[in-house]
């Protein structure tokens, strides 16, 4: 078994179970501490042109969730996340224990949040209601810069959802 933190659109029970084919054995919310939140991996286009990161950050937090899952299921969510990224050891808590567990951070110089697409703040957001993250958390996703393009933003949406489906396999 392996333990995984998802702090993007892997903490939606929805993504992982049906597009990514991950059936976690147990899943909690959770905070992994002196870290934050950051939009910094650039997606492929202006439609969908970044997506959620993590960063090493004294005092803060990210809110996410913790999955036990198969060491094969990890093997397919790092390979569904594609090229540049590292997979780091974290401690977490989980079910009154702390474990070390696997999340991916995504290798980058960039400092600074980028745009994220509407439909990809409300996966964000839908999680975080989900899985009851707090407030605080909530409003900072919310408050995240997003873009819509009508016609356009739907037709990558469909394309994002099909290369992750793919590459879950």
């Amino acid at each position: 078994m392996a333990f995984y933190f998802g702090y993007g659109s892997n903490m939606s029970k929805k993504i992982m179970e049906d597009v990514r084919n991950i059936h976690p054995k147990r899943s909690q919310s959770t905070k992994l501490e002196n870290y934050k939140i950051i939009m910094n991996m650039p997606g492929p286009n202006f439609v969908e042109p970044g997506f959620a990161n993590i960063t090493p950050c004294k005092e803060k937090s990210v809110e996410g969730v913790l999955h036990e899952i198969t060491d094969l299921e990890l093997k397919r969510i790092i390979a569904s996340e594609g090229e540049n990224y590292e997979l780091v050891d974290i401690k977490v808590p989980f079910f009154n224990n702390v474990v070390t567990a696997k999340t991916l951070i995504y290798k980058t110089d960039i400092t600074s949040d980028l745009l994220i697409s509407k439909r990809y703040q409300r996966i964000l957001i839908k999680a975080a209601e989900d899985n009851k993250l707090s407030k605080r958390y909530l409003t900072e996703l919310k408050n995240k810069k997003a873009v819509y393009y009508p016609i356009l933003s739907e037709f990558y949406a469909v394309r994002v959802y099909l290369w992750v489906k793919s590459r879950a396999r």
